[in-house]
C-alpha cells in the first residue's frame, strides 16, 4: 500500500523511482564498492535502501548513521560483528520500525583476535552489502577513512549509503577535494528527485484509489500545492486522509510535518554556535540569491554579516539539507520549514 506510513519493503508499494531503483540494484550487480543515493529529506532514500536491503541476497547489515559516535570503531565492528554470526543484521533501526535499537553507540567491542585474522575473515566471507542511512549525520572525516580503507582492502565489500546530495558529496565523498581520502575513487551516485506536480497528483490518486476511495480533484491538488513533490509528506497525508480518514487532513499532516521538521531543527541548533543566525538565514530563504539573502538575513539580525560567517552557516545548512541551490537561487528543501523555525 503506497499510504504505510514506515519505509516500504516491497517493491509494489515503492511508486515511480523504478529508474533510481534500478540505478542501485546494476551498481550492486557490478559489485561496485561505493553507492551513494542522494536526495533531500523526505524525497524516500530510505524506502529505496530498505527495498534495496530486503531482496539483496549477500551477507548485509544496515547501520542508521544516526547512532555511529565513532566511525571508524563501530562501523569496523559492526561488519566483523555479521562476519562472525555469518547472518545479515540491523544496528540502530529503519526510521518507524524498532527494530535492534541499540541506542548511541553499539555497545560492541572487537574480540581479542589480531587485526590481521579479523580481515582475514571479512575478506574470506564472501560479497558483504553494508546499508547506511542518514550517513551524513556521522562525522564525515572519520566515514570517508573507512571507506577509503575498505575501498582499497576489501574489493567485496559493498557500502550502499544514502544522505543529503551537498552533505554527502562534498563531505563524505570527496569528490571535489584532491586531498579527501576518496578523491578520485569511482563512485555510483543515484539522485533521487521530488515529485513534480503531475506526478504527485498521480501518487495520491493512485493510493486513495488502492483505497477505494476517489478524493475531489481540488483537495489533490491543495495537497500538492502544500507538500511540494516531498513523497514522505505526501504519504503522511495519504495516511491521514485516506486510512485514518479525517477531513481536515492536510492541516493536521502539516501540524505533525512541521513537528517533526522542528524536531530535526533542534537536533541541529545544537550543533551550531549562532542559532540566531541559522534561524535568520532560513526565515529569509525564498528563491533569492546569495547577496540579497544576505542582506535580508543581516537585515533581521539588525547588523552587517561577515560574508565568511554567512557562507559558512548557509553551506552548513545546505549541507544539512535543510536549504537547496537551484540556479543559483536558494530555497527551502522543505515547504513547512517555515512554520518549522516557530516551533524548533
Amino acid at each position: 500500500m503506497y499510504f504505510e506510513i514506515e519505509p516500504k519493503s516491497r517493491k509494489q508499494d515503492f511508486f515511480d523511482y523504478d529508474y533510481e531503483y534500478g540505478q542501485v540494484k546494476k551498481a550492486l550487480q557490478r559489485k561496485e564498492k561505493i553507492i551513494a543515493v542522494v536526495g533531500v529529506r523526505r524525497v524516500g532514500k530510505t524506502s529505496l535502501l530498505n527495498l534495496v536491503y530486503n531482496e539483496t541476497k549477500c551477507l548485509k547489515l544496515w547501520l542508521d548513521g544516526r547512532i555511529v559516535s565513532e566511525p571508524k570503531k563501530e562501523l569496523f565492528a559492526a561488519i566483523y560483528e555479521t562476519v562472525k554470526i555469518g547472518k545479515p543484521k540491523i544496528f540502530g533501526k529503519i526510521e518507524s520500525l524498532n527494530v535492534s535499537a541499540f541506542g548511541v553507540g553499539f555497545g560492541i567491542k572487537l574480540s581479542s583476535e589480531s587485526q590481521t585474522e579479523i580481515e582475514k575473515k571479512i575478506r574470506t566471507a564472501g560479497q558483504i552489502c553494508v546499508f547506511i542511512d542518514e550517513a551524513q549525520r556521522m562525522k564525515a572525516k572519520e566515514l570517508a577513512d573507512v571507506l577509503s580503507y575498505f575501498y582499497d582492502r576489501f574489493p567485496q565489500v559493498s557500502f550502499i549509503i544514502s544522505g543529503s546530495e551537498i552533505g554527502l558529496v562534498e563531505e563524505i565523498l570527496g569528490q571535489t577535494d584532491a586531498e579527501h581520502p576518496l578523491y578520485g575513487r569511482d563512485i555510483a551516485k543515484v539522485v533521487m528527485e521530488r515529485l513534480d506536480r503531475n506526478r504527485s497528483a498521480e501518487y495520491l490518486k493512485a493510493g486513495f484509489g488502492q483505497l477505494g476511495m476517489k478524493i475531489h480533484k481540488e483537495e489533490i491538488e491543495d495537497a500538492v500545492a502544500e507538500l511540494d513533490g516531498l513523497i514522505g509528506w505526501l504519504t503522511l497525508y495519504g495516511y491521514e486522509r485516506g486510512v485514518k480518514r479525517s477531513q481536515n487532513a492536510l492541516a493536521k499532516t502539516s501540524q505533525n510535518a512541521a513537528r517533526i521538521a522542528a524536531s530535526e531543527l533542534v537536533h541541529f541548533f545544537k550543533k551550531v554556535k549562532n542559532k540566531k543566525l541559522y534561524i535568520s538565514i532560513l526565515r529569509n530563504t525564498d528563491g533569492i540569491g546569495w547577496d540579497e539573502l544576505r542582506s535580508r538575513t543581516g537585515k533581521t539580525m539588525g547588523e552587517q554579516l561577515n560574508p565568511n560567517q554567512f557562507n559558512f552557516a548557509l553551506e552548513k545548512l545546505s549541507a544539512y539539507s535543510f536549504v537547496e541551490k537551484k540556479d543559483q537561487k536558494y530555497h527551502l528543501s522543505d515547504p513547512l520549514l517555515q512554520k518549522a523555525i516557530f516551533l524548533a
